[in-house]
């Protein structure tokens, strides 16, 4: 076990947002819990999705948080948690594949103390009680360096869900008041998560609020030019404002390989065929220490940049 600093975010979800988007360096600890509720509402994408991915309207414009995966709704009454990881197994004894499910551990156990229900994880990004989502939960994670965060957007009193998600697999997201049959505090659920957490480290330090961190307007892009479904939910590829082809979506990835990935495509012929992008998506994101979470092949991220770049050409 390793060393803990913890600290409690406050302030509007941009803040948090902005926190999570930085994620990296644990200031002289194994891991920094940074834990806390937004004092607003807001949507928070996940870090390699576009806006467009959410539809016209009330959502063209969103947060943007540091791990993968799906869509946000957070607020007063949502618990937001960034274990930023020096290593993967800072804390637990933990390969970077399974990043989420050693460390989704002291959450549910945590929040099965605090709302008096079992809460429960079954290998997705999503944990469940009475088997419905209550908590959407992502990975970040650096090849090259092997650091990762841990997030987690608890639902506690602020519904999660901003649309229906093939990876809920029907199943309608609720708060943990819902599930609970009462009122919960958000303060007191923070507290139980930082003492599960504590349980797992050698030491611990309670750090104040680190200074504010840069806050953007949010993002507004459009939607991918070919899009895939895979088990955690759209992979997308398209031109950014730039003019450069990006590969995202709801995807957990190591943010590196997926940039390498970037890179190599850049430096492909016009011409290139299925298989030398194929070859390209393999290198990048096949080797070198990087993981890929919720995908099962990755075919589908090849099949949507042969999409895309096809569509350039027309």
């Amino acid at each position: 076990m390793g060393s803990l600093a913890i600290e409690r975010l406050e302030g509007a979800a941009a803040v948090f947002a902005a926190r999570s988007r930085g994620w990296g360096p644990t200031r002289g600890a194994d891991a920094l819990l940074a834990i806390g509720s937004p004092s607003d509402e807001a949507v928070v994408l996940g870090a390699f999705q576009r806006a467009g991915e959410l539809g016209e309207g009330a959502y063209a414009r969103a947060l943007r948080r540091g791990s993968g995966g799906g869509a946000a709704r957070v607020g007063p009454g949502t618990v937001w948690l960034q274990l930023s990881l020096a290593r993967p197994d800072a804390l637990i004894a933990c390969t970077p594949d399974k990043l989420l499910n050693r460390y989704v551990r002291p959450l549910l156990r945590a929040l099965t103390r605090a709302a008096g229900v079992p809460v429960s994880y079954f290998g997705r990004d999503w944990i469940s009680a009475a088997h419905r989502p209550v908590a959407l939960v992502g990975l970040g994670h650096e090849a090259t360096t092997n650091r990762a965060l841990f997030e987690a957007v608890v639902a506690v009193s602020t519904p999660l869900s901003v649309s229906d998600r093939p990876s809920f697999l029907g199943k309608v997201p609720a708060t943990l008041d819902e599930i609970a049959g009462r009122a919960l505090d958000p303060q007191r659920v923070v507290e139980v998560v930082v003492d599960a957490y504590r349980t797992s480290a050698s030491a611990h330090v309670d750090r104040p609020s680190g200074e504010a961190p840069s806050i953007d307007e949010g993002t507004c892009e459009v939607a991918w030019s070919a899009t895939r479904e895979e088990a955690i939910g759209t992979i997308g590829a398209g031109l950014d404002a730039s003019g450069r082809l990006r590969v995202g979506g709801e995807l957990m990835v190591s943010r590196d390989a997926l940039a390498r990935l970037e890179a190599l495509l850049a430096a492909l012929p016009a011409d290139a065929s299925e298989d030398d992008i194929g070859r390209a998506v393999d290198e990048a994101l096949g080797s070198g220490g990087a993981i890929t979470f919720g995908v099962r092949s990755l075919a589908s991220i090849r099949d949507a940049i042969v999409e895309a770049r096809g569509r350039l050409e027309g």
